[in-house]
């Protein structure tokens, strides 16, 4: 695990990390593209990392490589992808340079100096059906023909060259398998480095050795200490939990999942450390996911009693909250401190239809007695808290905000348990080749199906759907994931990249113009038609979604700003 790291230096740490993993992901997904089109033939005239303006370039052979300035994307701009047969027509005034008996410059610079300039007469400069590349200039007088060679370049004002595309150079003039395996080139690169990166954070990590129950790590977080944290520590062999016997890491996780489907969050466990038995009371932090209250990080974990003056309060205190369940922004809305007295729920038509009925102002005085309330909510329903907030020195009871909950579709769509309980440690692991294996491929499948699942959860019903655009993270969002990642550690960081790597992959081959998954769309059409697309309908359309993604982009951006801020 890390060192605590907080401040300026935590940000500073985030900025290079992110930047970082943004480059290496951009920079295999664009190799893959590179790699496959420089196999079929293609003739690659940039590979640009970032966006804007250039900071630094390097020409190697045919191809020049660029870092640009805004760390977001990057292409391979290839033959045949922009329109370059225009540049040059019969009747412009043009110059060339001469090797030996070939052009090997066309200079579209008038004020730039050349060995010949004059009208052009005729020209073929894309060598279509095999035809051999030629210019003809008129001087004023004489028509002199001139051999073009094939890797000849234009030059443009300021000596910005770009060389010529000869048809069998272009992406159009290939196969449609090699066409193919380009535009999948990126994503594939993608998969590849997701899953290097999970086999090597499951051979680090090992896998739990269930056979024992012996504590492997007790977790301790920067913010809060997990509620075993004070008590167990690693090497402790547990013993007993609730009077029940346990010789291994499965009857432990059966113990306790026994006493949490019982609502109960007292542990009380026996541990053997060093021959010495020793028995401890440990209170489980709970988190009812569906409408984002926890008593993570509260002082107690149980129902608590607070003084202020001469008067005593009491209720569960809350600890860490998310404010997104909130259906108005403006209205009361609880925060770490405050504990919770009563709790009312409307259920809607969905649980109504099971003969559930509303119930008002319920007393709470347990986190066992809120789960089970939780667990009968398998739908949307309507939830708010009566609570004591201090202020002022002093409590002061008021009525939250109206609170939706997840439904239970939407948590389990997304791998999330509804109610999660945890009182921080993990068992030994060991070495198992194949285990570690099959650990790394279950991670790279669950992050691959996760865009599938989630699109599923924006196209839903409007009267149901829970998962919108604001619920999409941009660039924004994905620094300040990576500020909570560093805190997790080093494996958490690579696990993390893997998972953007694999998202970004997916997301790229969806059947989206603009985006890879849209050419292969195209491509598609033309193998049923067997008639290719028009270029100017196709970027056309590309064009559009392009302009129509960064709006989308920009508005996501803005949500993550604002949900951020007002943290």
């Amino acid at each position: 695990m890390f060192l605590a790291i907080t401040g300026a230096w935590l940000v500073i740490l985030s900025i290079i990390a992110f930047i970082l993993i943004i480059g290496v992901i951009i920079v295999v997904h664009e190799a893959g593209h590179l790699f496959w089109a420089k196999k079929a033939g293609i003739l690659c005239h940039e590979f640009s990392i970032g966006m804007g303006p250039i900071l630094y370039k390097h020409q190697f052979k045919e191809t020049l490589f660029c870092i640009r300035a805004i760390p977001i994307g990057g292409y391979v701009a290839m033959a045949g992808e922009q329109a370059t047969d225009d540049l040059v027509k019969v009747g412009d005034n043009v110059g060339i340079n001469i090797e030996g008996d070939e052009v090997v410059e066309i200079i579209l610079d008038e004020k730039k100096e050349c060995m010949i300039r004059g009208e052009v007469e005729s020209v073929n400069l894309i060598g279509k059906d095999d035809t051999e590349l030629y210019i003809t200039l008129k001087d004023g007088v004489n028509s002199t023909f001139y051999k073009v060679r094939n890797n000849a370049k234009y030059v443009f004002e300021h000596n910005k060259t770009l060389q010529i595309e000869p048809y069998d150079r272009s992406f159009d003039a290939k196969s449609k398998w090699m066409r193919f395996i380009t535009l999948v080139g990126g994503a594939l690169n993608n998969f590849i480095l997701a899953l290097i990166i999970y086999i090597i954070v499951a051979f680090a990590s090992g896998v739990p050795n269930t056979s024992s129950s012996v504590i492997g790590n007790v977790s301790v977080e920067e913010e809060y200490n997990y509620p075993a944290s004070n008590k167990l520590l690693a090497g402790d062999e547990i013993k007993l939990v609730n009077g029940v016997t346990i010789t291994s890491w499965d009857d432990f996780s059966k113990a306790t999942k026994d006493a949490y489907n019982n609502n109960q969050t007292t542990l009380n466990i026996t541990v053997n450390r060093n021959g010495e038995e020793k028995a401890f009371e440990i209170e489980a932090y709970t988190y009812i996911v569906s409408v984002g209250i926890s008593n993570i990080g509260a002082k107690d974990y149980k129902l608590a009693t607070k003084t202020a003056g001469t008067n005593t309060y009491t209720g569960l205190e809350v600890g860490a909250v998310s404010k997104d369940r909130y259906q108005d922004k403006n209205s009361n809305i609880i925060a770490t401190g405050d504990l919770l007295t009563k709790i009312s729920v409307t259920y809607d038509d969905t649980d109504k239809a099971k003969g559930k009925t509303d119930f008002v102002n319920r007393e709470i005085t347990s986190w066992g007695e809120l789960m089970k309330i939780f667990k009968g909510i398998t739908s949307a329903a309507k939830v708010q808290f009566t609570y004591y907030h201090y202020e002022n020195n002093d409590y002061k009871l008021l009525t939250s905000g109206v609170i939706e909950t997840y439904t239970d579709e939407v948590l389990s769509n997304q791998r999330i348990d509804k109610i999660q309980n945890k009182i921080g440690i993990s068992p030994t692991t060991r070495f198992d080749f194949f285990g570690s294996f099959g650990n790394a491929f279950a991670s790279f499948w669950n992050d691959f199906t996760l865009i599938f699942r989630t699109l599923k959860l924006l196209i839903a019903p409007s009267g149901v759907r829970q998962v919108g655009v604001k619920n999409l993270s941009s660039v924004v969002g994905i620094f300040d994931m990576v500020k909570n990642y560093i805190g997790a550690g080093f494996l958490a960081l690579l696990s993390f990249t893997a998972m953007i790597s694999v998202n970004i992959g997916v997301v790229n081959l969806l059947p989206i113009p603009a985006l890879d998954g849209g050419r292969i769309v195209f491509l598609l059409v033309e193998a049923i038609t067997k008639k290719k697309p028009s270029k100017k309908v196709e970027a056309t359309i590309n064009n559009v979604f392009f302009i129509l993604i960064l709006a989308l982009f920009v508005y996501i951006t803005i949500n993550d700003i604002m949900r951020i801020a007002s943290r």
